[in-house]
């Protein structure tokens, strides 16, 4: 009795192709596009308005006044303050001691 599926090279039929397809479309470990991968559709969507509307609005919207100098100067110093919180000395450690990594965590 014949198979309805029909024969190619190499002894496979049209249905083995259809089922490696099927398994690689649901195998987990194939690389899918990054928006399905992280993100539902809705969010994707979101994503995709919010990067048009960045484009779109510095375009049509007039030009700001700059801001006031004190504005400008806040990322400048909570840079400063970062960067002293990262220089000092751990709590406890002595002059020439090395202090201990698990005290950082």
């Amino acid at each position: 009795m014949p198979s309805s599926a029909t024969s190619q090279p190499g002894g496979r039929t049209a249905d083995h192709h259809l089922d490696a397809r099927r398994k690689l479309y649901h195998d987990p470990s194939t690389p899918r596009g990054f928006c399905a991968k992280y993100f539902s559709v809705e969010s994707c969507l979101l994503l995709a308005l919010i990067t048009v509307l960045l484009v779109v609005l510095p375009l049509v919207l007039p030009p700001l006044p700059p801001p006031p100098l004190a504005v400008l100067l806040v990322p400048v110093a909570l840079m400063l303050v970062l960067l002293a919180l990262a220089l000092m000395p751990a709590a406890g450690a002595g002059r020439n001691e090395v202090a201990d990594p698990g005290s950082y965590l």
